[in-house]
């Protein structure tokens, strides 16, 4: 039996815990004492290096940073998301067996729509299962389902082979060769219907319509590029004929060739006045034979504008040049060059650093009058607003169209550009960026963006 405590010893036991606790706290709060002590000690030493004023700015700073690298990360995200709702609305179209059109860049604007509502309604019928027909009720083994799976692979597998020899009919067609397309269309059509005897399985008339229909777009727009390959040649004799007698030489040219002159003259005229003695002579010979070609020039352009007034036919041009001056920003001028590509290739062969791109060539009767109709039109967005000779306007493709569609003034449109050079001068940068920046990341992780 363990012996028993009286009353003293037990009360001795309790007060000597007590006591021990007490010490224990003691010491745990001393030294807690001590740590924070030592804690605002350092912080003391800290906001000595660095006031509590530049501490907030850092912060400040980093949650700027952090903002910044958030807006960006939400433009990537946006982009990404953009592309993904294209890339799934192709993709739709491609499940079911129908590609992607492809267009080349001087197909109108026109034919995309109407090649876009074709496939549409293509798109509607094989989704409403009507693209194909199948007078069957197979079973595969014993089992009415595998029958169902077999067929409709038939199906799957028949249409997508009637729309990629589709493709290749359109693509082979000329503009006197539709006949002999049409005749290749339902000689496949035939062969595919033999192919699927086995399970009844047959491309549907309502479909094969749809494909027809769109054939007699695709031979449409060729037939309208040989109209107006007629159409230019009847415009080059008229023009041909104008330039007779004109001189021979164009008046916008002889425009540019006098306003150059000029400012040569300007410049000469400056250094002149700087010079003195034998060199201010010969400067002075020189200033008055430039001022002579000038008026000679002067006079042939009153001559040619007098005669081009008989005859005002000619081409306006609408062309933009995103890697000089930016999306949004068109030149509307005129030409009456026999090939209104030679002036679109001159405007863009020195004083620019990329080529333009041309979203129109219209020609029409009153070239000059057109012209000032929608100069005025865009009166308010002129990029400079000093000199008028500099035709640039801060207006979209899309707005001028419908300015030159409003004046009954027929043309087609190209709206995508192709930017060759700049689009490659962009991937070469891009490129030499890379190259860096992998050569200074440790690892491959480093080239993408940090995690927030």
């Amino acid at each position: 039996m363990p012996q028993e405590l009286d009353p003293y010893q037990l009360a001795a036991l309790i007060i000597a815990g007590f006591s021990t606790v007490l010490l224990l706290s003691l010491f745990s709060m001393a030294k807690s004492s001590r740590t924070i002590t030592i804690e605002i000690e350092r912080k003391e030493r800290a906001l000595q290096q660095k006031p509590i004023n530049q501490i907030l700015a850092d912060l400040k700073q980093i949650q700027y940073n952090l903002q910044q690298k958030i807006d960006s990360g939400n433009l990537v995200f946006d982009k990404v998301r953009d592309s993904l709702t294209q890339i799934n609305d192709k993709l739709k179209y491609i499940d079911v067996g129908l590609l992607p059109p492809t267009f080349k860049l001087d197909h109108s604007e026109s034919l995309k729509k109407s090649i876009k509502q074709c496939r549409l309604a293509q798109f509607k019928t094989i989704k409403a299962d009507n693209a194909t027909t199948a007078h069957t009720n197979w079973t595969w083994m014993g089992s009415k389902s595998d029958g169902t799976k077999m067929v409709n692979a038939y199906r799957r597998l028949l249409l997508k082979a009637f729309n990629a020899e589709f493709d290749v009919i359109h693509k082979k067609m000329r503009h006197s060769s539709y006949d002999a397309a049409v005749n290749k269309l339902e000689r496949l059509e035939e062969q595919l219907d033999r192919l699927g005897e086995t399970a009844n399985v047959t491309i549907s008339h309502e479909y094969f319509n749809l494909k027809l229909r769109e054939l007699d777009e695709w031979h449409s727009e060729l037939e309208h590029k040989e109209e107006l390959k007629q159409e230019k040649k009847t415009q080059q004799a008229m023009l041909r004929a104008q330039a007779r007698q004109s001189g021979g030489k164009d008046t916008e040219e002889l425009e540019d060739d006098i306003y150059y002159r000029k400012s040569d003259l300007k410049k000469a005229q400056k250094l002149a006045q700087q010079m003195h003695g034998a060199s201010a002579k010969d400067m002075e010979m020189k200033l008055a034979k430039m001022q002579k070609e000038i008026e000679k020039l002067e006079q042939k352009f009153e001559r040619a504008t007098s005669q081009a007034q008989i005859t005002k036919a000619g081409y306006i041009y609408v062309i933009s040049n995103i890697g000089s001056f930016g999306e949004g920003v068109v030149k509307i001028g005129m030409t009456r060059r026999l090939e209104p590509m030679d002036r679109v290739r001159e405007l863009g062969d020195a004083s620019v650093p990329f080529k333009f791109d041309v979203h129109t060539l219209a020609f029409v009767d009153d070239a000059p009058k057109m012209e000032k109709l929608l100069h005025r039109k865009f009166e308010d967005r002129r990029v400079n607003v000093k000199n008028y000779r500099k035709e640039f306007f801060n207006v979209p493709p899309q707005e001028v169209a419908k300015a030159i569609e409003a004046l009954d003034i027929e043309s087609d449109w190209f709206f995508d550009i192709e930017a060759k050079e700049y689009r490659e001068s962009l991937l070469i940068r891009d490129a030499i960026e890379k190259s860096k920046e992998k050569s200074k990341a440790p690892n491959a992780f480093l080239l993408y963006p940090s995690s927030i």
